[in-house]
């Protein structure tokens, strides 16, 4: 065997082990990619750099840092603290000489933060107003290092977590700072029901999961008497960590978890294994936090926005609000043209162009800029992003959406209450978010919540609602001129409307959306007097909608033989009949040409 195929048979079983490096891809560069199987080019990145230590599902004990090659057809990564852009991908369709990258984004430390119990003096989570509290036999006592802490007595002493949304743990972290009166037993910290329970045994860390698999610490690390700051970071059928004072103690393999419907018990579990001792800042997250995650909470704590009379918190809202207000009463003195649009209950300013900069994105994927044009997408959590597309989509079709049919959607049984206190609690968490757009603004009024802007292009669908106001209305299109087309492309041709969102109430939208722009664009193919590159622009539009419309692909075909692009004819025949087959799992056997 010669030395070049030796050292390719040798990449090879790198590849397939999932256990190089970069430092083996760089000295392995010289391996011809043709000998290896479709060889897909992958990497991580955060901020344009590469992020280090990130780890595939599909290629278990593999770590990579920058760019990489396998032979895998699909990706997934994963590294705690973190979450990606796409966080999975697919090489089937995608060509196999362009590197895919993976865009890293770092959480927010309160991101998916289910449960936050200060415990300063009351038993309110304020993490989320979905749980019901009750508790039973705790009290609360100054504490010379963590001021008010709750005391639990080791026998009655319990708080109930309920909640209605039926929680499910596929990632999770505990969080809380100890002071047991005693550590020789068993002490549970919290549980859910058959679920887990995080606890101490005999001064040990453990960690129990259905089956009964437990999991330890290799050594005793809580005192009786003494604060500790304990944390419990749990991947299941992954790893299991323990933390102690910010510091990593101990890992082990975790055991897989399942999901019930139980309540959450702090203080004790369904074995009546009950805590006895002081305890303060419990938190719990639906996601593994990282190394560098705990060691902030440890060192600083968790920020939560807690409704105050805090006077310097009254100061700086009074200031912003009259900068606000300026900066509102400034653009509306320098504005030139204000339109106000009779048929749609919100107002916009025509812009003289197409713009494409816009604040929130729904076409392509949905996204939300700041001022800056940062990204700040993952400052939404689920639950607010679909109240915001609720807010827009139910703005453009209906002027807007009642509490009523807004509570049926987001919080369907729910009491009036409960679906009450929600609305205004992330309606809040939103307005704060577009604090520095002034022209983003939710209102209430006619008994209808909608969202308001001063500009068309601040909400891509908006600025398309302008051009087609029957858009979402079942009405006839007002589309006519070759412009009012060419203006429509710009937009569409931004992508799918809302491709990774579901949700039932959604469809309907999509499914208008869709019927409306080919209803617009389709007549186009049958034309004999548009001109080739014109009629290209609006087949590309409609394969973005749907990519295997067989008459937009004849006519793309017969347009670019006439052209004399006969490999670009075969291109797109290739890639359409390649699509077919992956979507109906059958090949496409007429003839396109």
């Amino acid at each position: 065997m010669g030395i070049t195929k030796k050292i390719s048979v040798f990449y090879l079983c790198l590849v397939a082990w999932g256990c190089y490096s970069q430092e083996s891809i760089d000295s392995l560069k010289t391996v011809p990619v043709e000998l290896l199987d479709h060889s897909y080019t992958a990497s991580a990145e955060i901020n344009g750099e590469p992020l280090k230590e990130v780890s595939w599902i599909e290629l278990p004990g593999k770590v990579t840092t920058g760019a990489f090659s396998s032979n895998t057809s699909k990706l997934t990564p994963q590294k705690r603290g973190f979450w990606f852009s796409p966080d999975i991908f697919n090489f089937n369709s995608y060509k196999e000489d362009i590197p895919k990258i993976f865009r890293a984004y770092k959480y927010d430390l309160k991101e998916k933060l289910k449960i936050y119990m200060p415990l300063e003096g009351h038993i309110d989570n304020l993490a989320t107003s979905d749980n019901l509290e009750v508790s039973n036999d705790i009290t609360f006592f100054e504490d010379q290092e963590h001021g008010t802490v709750a005391y639990f007595n080791g026998a009655s002493s319990y708080i109930d977590l309920r909640d209605e949304s039926n929680v499910a743990f596929n990632e999770l972290t505990i969080s809380v700072w100890l002071k047991p009166d005693k550590v020789n037993g068993i002490f549970s910290i919290i549980g859910k029901g058959e679920v887990f329970s995080a606890k101490i045994h005999k001064g040990v860390l453990q960690f129990t999961t259905p089956g009964i698999k437990d999991h330890f610490g290799s050594k005793r690390v809580v005192e009786p008497n003494v604060w500790t700051h304990v944390a419990f970071v749990y991947l299941p059928n992954k790893e299991m960590y323990f933390y102690v004072n910010g510091e990593l103690v101990y890992k082990s393999i975790a055991s897989r978890i399942e999901q019930t419907n139980h309540s959450m018990l702090v203080g004790t579990n369904l074995w009546g294994e009950n805590y006895i001792g002081f305890m303060s800042n419990l938190a719990v997250w639906q996601r593994a936090l990282s190394d560098d995650e705990v060691k902030e909470i440890y060192v600083k704590g968790i920020e939560i926005d807690e409704e105050s009379s805090n006077v310097f918190l009254i100061i700086a809202f009074v200031v912003v609000l009259i900068f606000v207000l300026f900066m509102i009463f400034m653009r509306a003195k320098s504005r030139v043209r204000k339109t106000a649009n009779a048929s749609q209950k919100h107002s916009v300013i025509i812009s003289d162009s197409i713009g494409t900069d816009y604040t929130i994105h729904c076409l392509g994927g949905f996204k939300v800029y700041n001022s800056k044009r940062e990204d700040i997408t993952h400052k939404l959590s689920p639950k607010r992003r679909e109240l915001l597309l609720c807010l827009i989509l139910f703005t453009l079709r209906e002027g807007g959406i009642t509490s009523k049919k807004m509570g049926q959607i987001l919080w369907p049984g729910f009491s009036s209450a409960r679906v009450k206190n929600n609305r205004s609690t992330q309606i809040k968490e939103i307005r704060s978010i577009f604090n520095d757009q002034p022209d983003i603004e939710i209102v209430y009024s006619d008994k209808k919540w909608r969202l308001k802007t001063d500009s068309s292009n601040t909400l891509d669908l908006f600025e398309l609602q302008y051009m087609v106001p029957n858009l979402f209305r079942y009405n006839q299109h007002g589309v006519n001129t070759v412009e009012d087309v060419k203006k429509l492309l710009s937009i569409v041709n931004l992508g799918v409307l809302l491709p990774n969102f579901d949700a039932d109430w959604v469809d309907p939208f999509k499914a208008r959306y869709d019927s409306f722009i080919l209803e617009i664009l389709t007549p186009y193919l049958e034309k004999n007097n548009v001109e080739d590159d014109f009629l290209i622009e609006i087949i590309d539009a409609i394969l973005v909608i749907d990519p295997l419309h067989e008459d937009a692909v004849k006519t793309k075909i017969e347009v670019l033989i006439r052209q004399g692009k006969h490999m670009s004819a075969q291109k797109v025949t290739e890639q359409f009949k390649k699509l077919y087959e992956q979507f109906y799992r059958e090949p496409y056997l007429k003839e396109l040409i």
